[in-house]
């Protein structure tokens, strides 16, 4: 017992004398750094260089045991960004030839009178590192397969191009090397792998550059379109319909090294990354794990709600990075070998279906396992179980995107974990976490997915404006000559604005109506109101201002180009709303829709608000429905000016849908500036609209400016029920939207 003590008494005494690193030997030229724990021992710290530098002789630095600082005998400084020079470019010359090329300079390419150029023209060096543009080839086209060219950097083995035929590729000194190492002609003309690229250690790729390459090359794997039709020159085409199979597992790296930020990041991400799969017409099932000493599954390619884009989000969401422990190792083969155990148990399930599944397996890690053995030796066994060989083209039925996250990545590991498909990507490099995060969000600002309905970045963090988080949203201003009106409205389509009739005079005039989308002012083309809006056309029932059937749709003078700020809204009844509402099948109706939207008696929706400071605010509301909706009416007929109304449903028809009043909670008011714009039911991440703001019973507002107070209790608002002007929106509408039949 003795000895155990003493020893532990000179450990202890051991660790109490290591000093922590000297903070004076870690200042960068030309550049920033932060330190972690103050220098003591296990510390960090990470450099930053301006735009075109980069920092020697690393990124960061840790503070040793010993007391040292790694590398801390070599100056930092920040230093010029270099491009790789071309060490050998076949059958063309390139010009100028220098040493060394830095940020700005110019390549130009040129090939010899009997060769054919391929994707030549200038390259220019970029901050990152890399060259712009496709890689220069020279071909006389005389071989069963093109020139494979030789990369920037790279070198060449091997000059026929005949069936059969390999080139191998490598590296100069001091760069690395992504991509494959060695490619074959094959028997369909082209070449086996992926088209290598060679790049200095401080080279990243720009999140612009993840968002288009990643985005192609998953296009090609999970696109919906016609069976028949072939684009493109890749050696696959692989087009996935509504009726096919595939799995898509996302595995999560929760290491220490990640940490729990950047783990929060990293949720995020996937979910932007779910949201993308949405865009396309058909539905995958998902797997998640998570993996740091161990792996941890957040959702089963066996659960009952795989399929459900929103559950697995919202299984994401609860998952918590804590779950791992002490997280002090990296087993990325663990999280790995999770995937490999659900494709064991699906094939066992249903061979035939097995067999029919594409599969996807998205991969995020700071690329440098630590415990667990070689991650490769479970894509080799993925790979036997999908029954992918080198002679029976299925490699289409497996996908390895690889995400290498960080400054300390192993190149080596990442390039070989990725697949490796002609003319396209699947290894990346990331400089941070967030850089990920942004080109998953560029993606889903891409055209084909901008045409989605009822979109938002409410629930994403980090979002960068509040028209990105109420995209749907238009302001309109109507300019009298001795008054100006101010609505609201809704995007429903690239020429039309949904708003209420009552913003407008009978006799308005076009171009006294400016309608700002996002942060650009469109004029109107044409005005369309409801043919059953009369506003004096009860009078004979004593309702002094009728607002049944207040809507108007306004064609704008120019075609919108959605973006991140521009986006529709989902309109119930169209064939976008059921693709968001997941909903699927040939018998499908508006009232489906209507079931599920307006689903009980009390139903959770919301407005826009623009407050004094022209800031867009989220108004939570309760619609109420059968029975609850008989307050509304009773509530009604004690305002003063409609209590010689003798049918209080001559004024409150069952065109309304009612929000407003005390109970079960105090509704917030509407105002003056919000009439026109929607009433709007959130279902499972998506904004659907089934009313317009219309008129109140009680104005308790100071101007667009709400009553900081309780709202009086028998205030309500009635919205018009879009579910009962279908057959006119659609009368509208019918060249711009796809309405259920």
């Amino acid at each position: 017992m003795l000895p155990l003590l003493l020893l532990i008494q000179i450990a202890l005494a051991i660790a109490a004398s290591v000093p922590g690193c000297d903070l004076g030997k870690i200042p960068i030229d030309g550049g920033n750094y932060t330190v972690s724990d103050g220098g003591n021992v296990g510390s960090t710290v990470e450099y930053s260089c301006p735009p075109g530098m980069y920092p020697h002789p690393s990124f960061s630095r840790d503070c040793l045991y010993t007391g040292h600082w790694t590398d801390e005998d070599v100056k930092a400084q920040c230093r010029a960004v270099r491009c790789p020079r071309p060490e050998m470019f076949e059958n063309g010359d390139f010009y100028p030839r220098k040493g060394k090329y830095f940020v700005g300079d110019v390549l130009s390419f040129k090939c010899w009178g009997e060769f054919q150029a391929f994707a030549h023209g200038n390259r220019t060096c970029q901050a990152n590192g890399k060259w712009s543009g496709e890689e220069a080839k020279c071909d006389d086209q005389e071989g069963d397969c093109p020139n494979p060219g030789v990369p920037i950097g790279a070198t060449k083995l091997g000059s026929s191009y005949k069936f059969g035929d390999k080139v191998t590729y490598g590296c100069q000194m001091g760069l690395q090397m992504f991509g494959s190492k060695e490619r074959e002609c094959m028997e369909s003309r082209l070449w086996s792998g992926a088209e290598p690229s060679c790049r200095y250690w401080y080279t990243f790729d720009t999140p612009e550059e993840v968002a288009e390459t990643f985005s192609a090359s998953l296009s090609e794997t999970i696109e919906s379109s016609d069976k028949n039709k072939v684009e493109g020159h890749f050696d696959r085409v692989t087009r996935v319909n509504k009726e096919s199979f595939m799995n898509i597992f996302i595995i999560l790296d929760a290491s220490r090294s990640i940490g729990p930020k950047n783990f929060q990041i990293v949720k995020e991400s996937t979910e932007v990354f779910i949201e993308k799969i949405s865009s396309f017409d058909f539905t995958p099932r998902y797997a998640v794990i998570s993996y740091a000493s161990f792996a941890n599954p957040i959702v089963l390619l066996s659960d009952d709600d795989s399929a459900d884009p929103d559950a697995v989000i919202d299984k994401i969401k609860a998952f918590k990075y804590s779950a791992h422990g002490d997280k002090t190792g990296t087993n990325t083969r663990d999280g790995l070998n999770e995937a490999f155990k659900m494709l064991s148990l699906d094939y066992m399930r249903d061979p035939k279906r097995f067999q029919e599944t594409r599969n996807v397996i998205l991969l995020m890690t700071d690329g440098k396992h630590n415990i667990g053995g070689d991650p490769n030796v479970v894509i080799k066994k993925i790979r036997e179980i999908l029954d992918i060989r080198k002679d029976n083209n299925r490699e289409a039925f497996l996908d390895v995107y690889v995400f290498g996250l960080g400054n300390d990545m192993n190149v080596d590991e990442v390039n070989d974990l990725s697949s490796k498909k002609n003319a396209e990507r699947h290894v990346f490099r990331m400089s941070t976490v967030a850089d990920m995060k942004k080109a998953f969000d560029i993606m889903l600002d891409g055209s084909e997915v901008l045409q989605m309905c009822g979109l938002s970045k409410e629930r994403l963090a980090d979002h960068q404006s509040l028209e990105e988080v109420f995209p749907w949203i238009a302001k309109i201003t109507i300019t009298r000559p001795y008054s100006e009106e101010k609505c609201k409205g809704s995007i429903v389509s690239k020429s039309f604005v949904l708003t209420a009739a009552h913003c407008f005079h009978l006799d308005e005039l076009l171009h006294t109506i400016n309608v700002v989308v996002g942060d650009k002012v469109f004029k109107v083309k044409n005005l369309y109101r409801h043919s059953d809006y009369n506003p004096l056309g009860k009078k004979d029932k004593g309702v002094e201002r009728s607002y049944d059937y207040d809507m108007a749709l306004i064609e704008l003078d120019k075609t919108l180009e959605f973006s991140s700020k521009i986006r529709p809204i989902c309109l119930p009844c169209t064939t976008g709303a059921s693709w968001a509402l997941k909903q699927r099948g040939k018998s499908l109706t508006c009232s489906d829709h209507e079931k599920t939207l307006l689903s009980s008696e009390l139903v959770k929706a919301m407005f826009v608000a623009e407050e004094t400071n022209k800031a867009f605010e989220r108004k939570d509301v309760i619609i109420k429905r059968g029975s609850k909706r008989l307050a509304c009416l009773e509530d009604t007929k004690k305002i003063d000016r409609f209590k010689d109304i003798p049918d209080i449903k001559d004024l409150v028809t069952d065109n309304f849908l009612c929000t407003g009043g005390i109970s079960p909670q105090f509704d917030p008011q509407t105002c003056k500036g919000d009439g026109g714009g929607p009433l709007i039911v959130p279902y499972k991440q998506r904004y659907f609209q089934v009313a317009i703001i219309s008129w109140g019973t009680i104005n308790s507002c100071r101007g667009p400016k709400r009553n900081p107070g309780p709202v009086p209790a028998l205030s309500r608002d009635f919205h018009v029920d879009l579910f009962r002007a279908i057959d006119w929106l659609k009368n509208i509408l019918q060249e711009d939207l796809e309405f259920l039949k």
